[in-house]
């Protein structure tokens, strides 16, 4: 940054510099540490959900890697549904449009109008919605506040994931989505299959929900964290 020619200098003031390496730690630790949080409460939780996901992960043989790691249908759907209910950045992220856009509503618009109307949008105006909209809608996502991976493995499913916006989307989405994604597999499978008896201890749904909104989705003031016990 400090070489680049084309940055200007405020843009590499020490004030800048610090602003962006604190990003990118808090990026590179506090995104992908929620998702596994939220993860692994479930997956504790649920045996049966546990089970299968362990039955999976013995089919690996050799060498674990994250090239294997994502061809596995129900871990990959696991990760999905932990990204969906962490939420990633919760606070509204606009974008700005410099051409008009035309917006006509999908199937999944609730709002009475047969046919549905198309609005256009003027150049230059804020657009935005948050995940918490996004990841909970029921017309996309029923019972959307369940850990349901299961929802990510039909046909439907694949069309789910044009709604995941836990990284964003577009030209500004997550510089860094490769390497939690290989974080989250790496870590979700190893713990998995290295420790075969853990339970949560004096921990409920309440350590995982979504009542804080600092950037990123916590839960209320005075909560725990999830812990739990490991033989």
């Amino acid at each position: 940054m400090l070489d680049s020619p084309s940055l200007p200098a405020q843009e590499k003031s020490l004030l800048r510099l610090e602003q962006e390496g604190a990003l990118l730690v808090l990026a590179g630790t506090e995104s992908p540490a929620k998702t596994l949080t939220v993860i692994f409460y479930h997956l504790l939780a649920n045996s049966l959900m546990l089970s299968r996901l362990r039955d999976e992960l013995s089919s690996v043989k050799g060498d674990v890697s994250w090239t294997k790691l994502e061809q596995l249908l129900y871990l990959s759907a696991v990760i999905e549904e932990g990204n969906r209910l962490s939420f990633g950045v919760t606070a509204r992220t606009a974008r700005i449009a410099h051409e008009s856009l035309k917006y006509t509503p999908s199937k999944y618009v609730t709002t009475p109008s047969t046919p549905q109307k198309s609005y256009t949008i003027p150049p230059g105006t804020p657009v935005s919605t948050s995940t918490l909209a996004a990841h909970t809608a029921e017309t996309v996502f029923p019972d959307p506040f369940t850990f349901n991976p299961d929802r990510w493995l039909s046909d439907e499913g694949k069309e789910r994931r044009k709604f995941q916006m836990a990284f964003s989307k577009g030209s500004r989405k997550c510089l860094g989505i490769e390497l939690a994604r290989a974080e989250l597999f790496l870590v979700t499978a190893t713990l998995v299959r290295e420790f075969v008896e853990m339970r949560l201890w004096e921990t409920g749904p309440e350590e995982v929900a979504f009542v804080g909104d600092y950037q990123v989705a916590v839960p209320a003031v005075g909560a725990k964290g999830i812990r739990v016990m490991v033989n």
